[in-house]
């Protein structure tokens, strides 16, 4: 990933990115680690976002609303953060 690939990226999925890193994490460790507190805000102006670009997935996809429901990076997602981690 170049550098000019990740001044693209949108700075809220970069922080969500980075929050996430090489964890599972549920909403509540998210919201946690990027000392957010409403969910909906999560949700709307990162979650979906990185979702719906391929950066992040569900942990159980056949369950989405599950109590237990927790989150990961994908493989592009992990091309991400690791760019990060190196300093690009």
């Amino acid at each position: 990933m170049t550098p000019e690939e990740l001044n693209n990226i949108d700075p809220r999925l970069i922080r969500l990115i980075r929050a996430i890193g090489t964890e599972t994490l549920t909403r509540r460790g998210i919201m946690g680690n990027m000392d957010l507190r409403g969910r909906r805000s999560l949700w709307d102006h990162y979650m979906t976002p990185a979702m719906e670009q391929g950066y992040i997935v569900f942990l159980y996809p056949k369950y989405p609303s599950s109590p237990d429901q927790a989150y990961k990076l994908t493989p592009k997602g992990m091309e991400v953060f690791n760019a990060l981690q190196s300093g690009l």
